[in-house]
C-alpha cells in the first residue's frame, strides 16, 4: 500500500506537465460573497474583538503548489497540477478569524484598528507542521500565543499548543477538506483556551468526526 501511494503521487506529478492546474481553497463554500449559501452571522455580543495575525506555515508549504508527501518516504512533492486558490497563510488566517468570531461571537479585525478603548486579543499563530500525506492523512502541529491589549491588568498572555490527525480518501478535495476541518478544530481549541477562561487541561487524544486532536496545554 504504501508503495502504491509513493507511485500514485509520482503520477500526479508526472501529469502536471500537460494538465491544467486546478485551483483549491481552504474557505468553505459560501465564505466569499455567495448570500444564498452563506450561513447567517450571530450578532456580535462580546465587550472585546479578536485580532488573527498573519499566520507562520514551514517553509516547504509555503508555495502555490500543495505539497503532498508518502508515509514512507521523505521526499514532498510538490503539486503543480494542484494549486492554493490564494497563498497558503493568508487562507489560514481567513478560516482561523471566521471561525474564532462564530465561535467566541466577537469581530475579527484583521489587521485594520480598532477604536481607542475597545479591549483586543491579538492572536499569534505558528503552524509547525502542516503535512499532507496523499490518500492518508493529514497533520497539523500548532503553537498559538495570545496577547491582551487593552484588558484588565489581571488577564495575561497565554502559549498552547495542539495537534490533529485527520484521515482522508484519495484525491485532492479529501485531502483539502480534512486540513479544512483540522483547522476549524484547531481554532475550536484557541476559543476553548482563550485566557479569562480556566485554563483547559491537556489531553492525550479525543477522537472529533473521524480525526484526532490533541491538546498539549498552556503556559502563561
Amino acid at each position: 500500500m504504501k508503495r502504491a501511494l509513493l507511485v500514485l503521487a509520482s503520477g500526479i506529478l508526472t501529469a502536471c506537465a500537460s494538465t491544467p492546474p486546478q485551483y483549491y481553497s481552504l474557505l468553505a463554500p459560501g465564505l466569499a460573497g455567495d448570500r444564498q449559501s452563506a450561513p447567517s452571522l450571530a450578532p456580535v455580543r462580546a465587550n472585546y474583538a479578536i485580532s488573527v495575525q498573519p499566520v507562520v506555515v514551514p517553509e516547504e508549504v509555503a508555495r502555490p503548489q500543495i505539497v503532498v508527501s508518502t508515509s514512507d518516504n521523505a521526499e514532498v512533492i510538490p503539486l503543480n497540477a494542484a494549486l492554493w486558490a490564494a497563498p497558503l497563510e493568508s487562507q489560514l488566517r481567513q478560516v482561523l478569524g471566521d471561525a474564532l468570531a462564530r465561535r467566541l461571537n466577537v469581530m475579527d479585525v484583521g489587521q485594520s484598528g480598532v477604536a481607542d478603548g475597545l479591549p483586543l486579543w491579538r492572536i499569534y499563530v505558528d503552524v509547525q507542521r502542516f503535512d499532507s500525506i496523499y490518500g492518508e492523512s493529514v497533520q497539523q502541529h500548532v503553537v498559538w500565543r495570545m496577547v491582551p491589549q487593552g484588558m484588565p491588568s489581571r488577564v495575561r498572555e497565554r502559549v498552547c499548543s495542539a495537534r490533529i490527525h485527520q484521515p482522508v480518501a484519495s484525491g485532492m478535495t479529501s485531502l483539502v477538506e480534512g486540513h479544512r476541518q483540522g483547522i476549524n478544530w484547531i481554532a475550536g481549541a484557541i476559543a476553548d483556551a482563550m485566557p479569562g477562561k480556566a485554563a483547559p487541561k491537556p489531553f492525550e487524544k479525543a477522537t472529533v468526526g473521524g480525526g484526532l486532536i490533541q491538546f498539549r496545554g498552556c503556559v502563561g
